[in-house]
């Protein structure tokens, strides 16, 4: 290796280390890290202000900072591997995107020219694609707001229906996650309420505005809000019930349910006949009443009673508009 391409990738690791670092790092810190004199970190810190135009700042403590919101000085390249996994997040996102999304149309142009050729070009297409869906410039108005405060700890204060109330309604809310449904059809903001004093679930669709306001938050029991979402059934609905789901799934589709791991906590255990049971402990069924209506009869609630009822009563409803 040439000394130039040892400074070039010792220059990105620098960039890398403060960027994973935002209240800094001394030169002694990062010349302990990378395995450098302290001289040589600080002439590369000096190439990368100077030469780069890495925004750095001499923070107290003499530890050097990266302004915050700067983008990376290394240009990204992936294998061909890599790239076939980034090419298929590519497709589903495009699958879902009902609305031109110009971040999205241009983040696309700039992943087809980090990708090989031979998959770029498809990229490049699907950011076409993109941009021929209908554009609604409001609800980008919407999630530009959203996505400024959120990555800058900022309460915004927004108006959005209440599918509840049927009515508009107005909090100040600190958004902690942006969450897309699991079909990929909807994305939630998720985060603490002020008019409710709790955290709370928005569909980005109905929010009829956004304004960050001048007030920083620090989100609190972030840990714990994630851990409801992985444990919830679509990855959006936060619950705090516990339901002991069991589901037995006829031998005409066992096969195909036992293909896909659903769910952290399924358990699959095939019965007499050819029936696969199927069990998984979830804090909500608002997303998972759904998924098993879409088996038809292919599929029995056996518990708890509330699914049963109303997987029963919503058949019994569809059977009678074909009466």
């Amino acid at each position: 290796m040439t000394e130039q391409v040892r400074r070039a990738s010792r220059l990105v690791e620098i960039e890398h280390r403060l960027r994973k670092h935002p209240h800094g790092l001394t030169v002694r810190e990062l010349a302990e890290a990378l395995g450098y004199s302290v001289r040589t970190i600080q002439r590369d810190l000096n190439v990368l202000e100077s030469e780069l135009g890495a925004p750095l700042i001499e923070a107290p403590g003499r530890r050097w900072q990266l302004m915050p919101g700067t983008a990376p000085i290394g240009a990204v390249r992936f294998t061909l591997h890599e790239a076939r996994a980034v090419y298929l997040a590519t497709r589903l996102f495009l699958r879902h995107a009902d609305l031109r999304d110009p971040d999205g149309v241009s983040a696309l142009g700039k992943l087809a020219n980090a990708l090989p050729p031979a998959m770029g070009r498809f990229v490049s297409e699907a950011a076409e694609q993109l941009a021929e869906r209908p554009a609604d410039e409001h609800h980008t108005r919407v999630v530009r707001a959203l996505t400024g405060a959120w990555a800058e700890s900022r309460t915004v204060a927004i108006t959005y229906r209440s599918q509840a109330a049927k009515a508009v309604k107005s909090t100040d809310l600190d958004p902690y996650l942006l969450e897309p449904s699991a079909t990929g059809a909807a994305t939630y903001v998720i985060g603490f309420s002020h008019q409710h004093g709790e955290v709370r679930t928005f569909k980005l669709d109905r929010i009829l505005s956004a304004a960050p306001t001048d007030r920083t938050f620090v989100a609190t029991g972030f840990d714990e809000v994630r851990a409801q979402l992985a444990n919830s059934w679509g990855g959006a609905v936060i619950g705090e019930d516990e339901f002991d789901v069991v589901l037995d799934f006829s031998p005409a589709v066992a096969e195909r349910v036992a293909e896909t791991h659903w769910h952290a906590s399924q358990r699959l255990t095939l019965q007499p006949g050819g029936v696969l049971r199927f069990e998984v402990r979830l804090p909500s069924l608002l997303e998972f009443i759904p998924w098993v209506r879409s088996w038809g009869p292919a599929v029995t609630a056996i518990g708890p009673d509330e699914l049963r009822t109303e997987i029963a009563e919503s058949t019994r409803a569809a059977a009678a508009l074909y009466a």
